[in-house]
């Protein structure tokens, strides 16, 4: 004898429409908000200081710039502007941005001086009033990077140390704390 298939039918046209509803009631219960505040971050350009680079210093600075991440640390980047070179030489990212200048100023530390060495990139930091400076001190071009008060400086330097290490010759000499 054989049975009817109707009731299993009947039973699964019922059973998958309401498993799906609750799953998608589960995951709007259960799920973490949405980070909005990316979102509402100022992103317009940052104006910034553009420095004078020699043609070698240049191409390494173009180098930086063509393969810098499109986020730091989920910080989204930012277009600049100052004048000739400036997206060429400068990276920003972020509310309150994050200015990474490759070409800056370069410093010179004591062999004792407290440097920290973040993913092959050695870095020197002095704190400015509302946030901290660094800059690269084992680097043939020196890249300076301004880093506000309401940013981890650790996270910012590892992930940029990761495209300087490949992309900014080493100096033959640094500071004792960076070997």
């Amino acid at each position: 004898m054989r049975k009817s298939r109707l009731p299993a039918v009947v039973a699964t046209a019922v059973a998958v429409p309401v498993a799906v509803a609750a799953g998608i009631v589960a995951f709007n219960v259960f799920a973490p908000a949405a980070d909005d505040s990316r979102f509402e971050q100022d992103l317009s350009p940052v104006t910034v200081a553009v420095p004078e680079l020699t043609d070698e210093q240049a191409v390494v600075c173009l180098a930086v710039t063509a393969t810098a991440p499109a986020e730091l640390a989920d910080l989204p980047s930012r277009p600049v502007e100052g004048g000739r070179h400036a997206s060429e030489f400068v990276l920003a990212y972020g509310d309150p941005a994050v200015v990474a200048t490759c070409g800056a100023e370069p410093v010179e530390v004591e062999d004792t001086a407290a440097v920290f060495r973040l993913n092959g990139v050695c870095w020197f930091s002095e704190e400015d009033g509302g946030g901290s400076e660094w800059v690269t001190v084992d680097r043939r071009v020196p890249v300076g990077v301004a880093v506000p008060g309401d940013h981890q400086a650790a996270d910012l330097l590892n992930e940029l140390s990761v495209v300087l290490e490949q992309k900014v010759p080493a100096a033959e000499d640094a500071p004792t704390g960076c070997s």
